[in-house]
């Protein structure tokens, strides 16, 4: 059993990093280097190199929280936040590129 669970978490290493590869290539849409960062960011949770709070890093209720990206370049950089920090964060995003 040891082996198969070593062998899952190489497995999920190897497509965290071929996600990687893949947001940081400019060559290809924005859309697939978005969900990219995405996914690598849900995989890196998965191995434990992010770590969930309980609660909103901006206005600390505990409610569903969502993972919300300053910059898509940097996948692994990720905010909690609930879903009204996430809309404020995502206007603040929208407003620092106009």
């Amino acid at each position: 059993m040891k082996k198969l669970r070593r062998e899952r978490k190489h497995d999920l290493i190897a497509r965290l990093g071929r996600q990687m590869d893949i947001c940081l290539d400019t060559g290809k849409p924005r859309r697939v280097r978005t969900r990219s960062a995405r996914y690598a960011a849900s995989l890196a949770e998965a191995l434990g190199l992010i770590d969930r709070p309980r609660c909103c890093t901006w206005c600390r209720r505990r409610q569903r929280l969502q993972r919300h990206h300053w910059d898509y370049r940097e996948p692994l950089n990720v905010t909690f936040l609930c879903p009204d920090c996430h809309a404020i964060a995502d206007n603040m995003v929208v407003q620092a590129i106009a």
